[in-house]
């Protein structure tokens, strides 16, 4: 934190008008936080911002937090993580450069986690806590990480990598979703037209051949017999379908349930390939990028650990981290783990050997970024016809199931 002694102007009086130098003015304008050019400067030495938002003892006692249905995303906390570090840069210190940040900050949740850290700050906790206070918003990767910077002296740094972390990994979700959007959709549009003409249009043919006394095949009788279902139950059906959703995802946030679903992950066909190089892309990105802003290996290690989302990856790194601090080497933990590719394993013992452990992190993840990307455009191509082959079947069945004894009595009629 840039004491009053380190910070520019800091003998100035309050209110006294002094030029910002052009390196403040340009790195502050990058960030896209300058203030007025000539605005009066504060007892730190930094320019005020006239009208804007109060102090943070005023912030505190009279805000209220403004309410958000939706946290912050992967690239808004990298936004705050490289704007905080240009900020301290150019000398701004922590407790106004944060008031800054909150006042031009779109999300109400990160704009409430981030006046609580002004706060904490305010009454003399250390950064790192003043973030903890918030974890949903802050995760113990933001809080591990800036704890470690504060501490090292390179919180700046520590906050660029971050950044760079979280931008990785917003990439990779966003990839994700794109190759996952299309086929949500159309399943969600083919149950939801499946369902109406379930309840609108079978109950009419059913009706039809009561009354001819038609001699139904089986699977016009189970097709029947299912409309019949969803006419009586389908508000209690659509009702449990959301009901077991909501479900599963809150199950999904607890211990066992994260479990389940990391291991589950790593085992489905197709999607475990996936879900493995998502990992290695994640984790190399992250201890690559740690190690390079000088933060130590077995704490790099034990933050890459905290940031997985996935436990079993998880635990893969924790084993790597125990064994370093017994000091024996990365690459026998993560072979026994059998998470990682034989290759990676092997490039990270000779990035360990060789002392370029960041680069050869860093190459890892560019390498598989890569391959996720491709992967994931490529199993797009492939779910496209394979969907329309499944909905079409489902559509033939149908109307096979319907349609069929019509014909028959449009035979008999006609042999009539």
């Amino acid at each position: 934190m840039p004491s009053r002694k380190d910070t520019p102007n800091a003998g100035q009086p309050q209110g006294k008008t002094e030029p910002r130098s052009s390196l403040q003015e340009a790195l502050a304008r990058k960030a896209g936080l300058t203030p007025e050019k000539d605005a009066p400067l504060s007892r730190e030495g930094e320019a005020l911002d006239v009208g804007a938002a109060p102090a943070a003892g005023e912030m505190v006692s009279g805000m209220s937090k403004p309410i958000s249905l939706f946290g912050p995303n992967f690239l808004e906390r990298a936004v705050f993580c490289r704007q905080f570090a240009t900020l301290i840069q150019v000398g701004i210190p922590v407790l106004k450069s944060l008031q800054m940040l909150a006042r031009r900050t779109s999300n109400g949740r990160l704009r409430s986690a981030i006046y609580d850290a002004a706060r904490g700050v305010e009454e003399g906790e250390p950064i790192h806590q003043s973030l903890a206070r918030n974890e949903r918003t802050f995760s113990p990767l933001v809080v591990s990480i800036v704890r470690i910077g504060e501490v090292g002296g390179i919180l700046e740094e520590s906050l660029r990598r971050l950044a760079d972390i979280m931008e990785s990994k917003a990439r990779i979700r966003r990839m994700a979703w794109s190759a996952a959007m299309y086929p949500i959709v159309a399943i969600c549009v083919a149950i939801m037209v499946v369902m109406v003409v379930m309840v609108k249009a079978i109950p009419t043919f059913a009706e039809v051949y009561k009354n001819a006394n038609v001699d139904l095949p089986t699977p016009t009788r189970v097709i029947i017999a299912m409309s019949d279902f969803l006419v009586v139950a389908w508000p209690f059906v659509i009702v449990g379908l959301i009901a077991a959703v909501i479900a599963l995802s809150l199950w999904g946030r607890t211990s066992s349930g994260r479990r389940f679903y990391s291991w589950i992950g790593l085992r489905i066909p197709i999607m475990s390939a996936i879900n493995r190089k998502i990992a290695v892309a994640r984790s190399c990105r992250t201890l690559g990028g740690l190690v390079s802003a000088g933060i130590p290996l077995t704490d790099g290690i034990k933050i890459t650990g905290d940031s997985s989302e996935n436990l079993l990856v998880a635990d893969a790194w924790y084993e790597v981290h125990d064994e370093v601090e017994r000091g024996g080497r990365m690459n026998e933990p993560l072979a026994q783990a059998r998470i990682f590719p034989p290759v990676v394993v092997d490039m990270i013992a000779i990035g360990e050997e060789t002392g370029t452990l960041d680069t050869m992190l860093n190459k890892i993840a560019d390498t598989y970024d890569t391959e996720v990307q491709s992967t994931l455009a490529g199993l797009a191509s492939i779910i496209e016809p394979l969907l329309i082959i499944l909905l079409g079947g489902v559509v033939i069945f149908i109307a096979t199931a319907v349609l069929l004894p019509y014909f028959k009595m449009a035979t008999v009629v006609g042999n009539s």
